[in-house]
């Protein structure tokens, strides 16, 4: 059991290009469960309708806890 749990939010926005975007993408298992054939499909959909740019949104959650003294 723990006790005084205390979050923080430590809230980091990232600017990235399409292609790294789209390169990160490419890591993530729900993609890579895909066959080759569906992935590069995937992919050449996403960056048809990505922005040459944007904002990635890369907050860290923080959990600051005591335990109990059993």
């Amino acid at each position: 059991m723990f006790l005084d749990v205390q979050q923080s939010v430590v809230k980091r926005r990232l600017t990235t290009r399409s292609p790294d975007y789209v390169g990160y993408l490419s890591t993530v298992s729900a993609y890579l469960q895909l066959p080759r054939s569906k992935q590069q499909q995937a992919y050449e959909a996403i960056t048809r309708v990505l922005p040459e740019t944007g904002e990635i949104a890369a907050d860290i959650i923080v959990h600051l806890a005591r335990r109990r003294a059993e």
